[in-house]
């Protein structure tokens, strides 16, 4: 894909898909945590409480830190805030490995509320991480739900050709994941979608075959079937949108 199919690409693209594009993977990790803190303080002055999902990965790392550093800095802010994961390692819980690592005892506002997934060192086994996790998420609303992108086109810990789309669980264990560390927890599809907005996030030549099919429709891939409740963004950077 070149440059000038840009903008033939962008109006073929599904109508309930939002792409945004940035120059770089460090103007889109920057960009994206402005809009998801806009987004916090729009949803807490409507409502008072707001459900965000967070994501592993690079980007996610680089989002993260940057919203730490954010609700650090406003002691006073952010009450009604709820951050979950969609999906977690099972490993220890000060392993590097954890996506919600960047969160792990270095929120010092205590207005916000962490739910972390329980850790192999708390949870006698993944089914009890499981059932926790599920527990805690009943009567939940998610309102934005940011999604990280693999290479081969899997979110949250939905693989190609393991995950089962039309699962109508909202939690489950995998066991025998394709990517390292093999047993994770993670959303399905249906409590993926259920949330008010879903953002995809990816930088990077590696993703660009991933992005070109969610752009197409392929199916073959996970990430093609996310569609938040009301609005679906892809936000990529150059890198993973323009491939030769």
């Amino acid at each position: 894909m070149s440059s000038d199919d840009f903008d033939a690409i962008v109006g073929d693209i599904d109508d309930e898909l939002d792409l945004t594009l940035y120059a770089d993977a460090t103007e889109l990790s920057d960009e994206v945590t402005v809009q998801i803190l806009a987004a916090i303080e729009k949803g807490l002055k409507l409502k008072s409480q707001f459900h965000l999902v967070l994501t592993g990965g690079t980007l996610g790392v680089q989002i993260s830190e940057a919203l730490v550093n954010e609700f650090n800095a406003d002691p006073d802010g952010f009450a009604g805030l709820h951050i979950w994961w969609s999906d977690e390692r099972f490993v220890q819980g000060d392993s590097v490995e954890r996506n919600a690592f960047p969160f792990h005892g270095t929120v010092t506002n205590t207005a916000v509320v962490i739910h972390e997934v329980l850790a192999s060192d708390v949870a006698k086994s993944i089914e009890e991480a499981v059932s926790d996790y599920e527990l805690a998420l009943e009567n939940v609303d998610i309102d934005l739900n940011i999604l990280g992108l693999g290479p081969d086109g899997h979110v949250a810990s939905l693989f190609p050709g393991l995950a089962d789309v039309d699962d109508h669980r909202r939690i489950f264990a995998i066991t025998d994941s394709p990517k390292p560390p093999a047993v994770r927890v993670s959303f399905t599809m249906s409590l993926i979608n259920s949330a008010h907005e879903v953002w995809i996030v990816a930088a990077g030549e590696s993703k660009a075959d991933a992005v070109t099919k969610i752009i197409e429709g392929d199916l073959s891939i996970p990430a093609s079937y996310v569609r938040g409740h009301s609005h679906t963004r892809l936000i990529v950077d150059t890198e993973a949108f323009f491939s030769e």
